[in-house]
């Protein structure tokens, strides 16, 4: 099974979210066929970053008394 790597796939949404603003700042039509794309982008990374956050290790608490 391939390796997936978050932070790559962070990065090029990136990427892509800056690509789609700078395309659409130039035209309004574009500005309102990418809304969606940007929206749907915003929340893939939302979701990359918080799967991509390691859980902490659990520390065992010795009881030796």
């Amino acid at each position: 099974m391939r390796q997936i790597d978050n932070d790559k796939l962070i990065e090029n949404i990136g990427e892509m979210i800056n690509t789609l603003e700078y395309d659409s700042s130039r035209s309004p039509g574009k500005a309102k066929i990418n809304a969606q794309t940007l929206v749907n982008l915003h929340n893939l990374k939302e979701l990359y970053i918080k799967n991509s956050k390691k859980p902490t290790p659990k520390k065992e608490v010795s009881n030796d008394g």
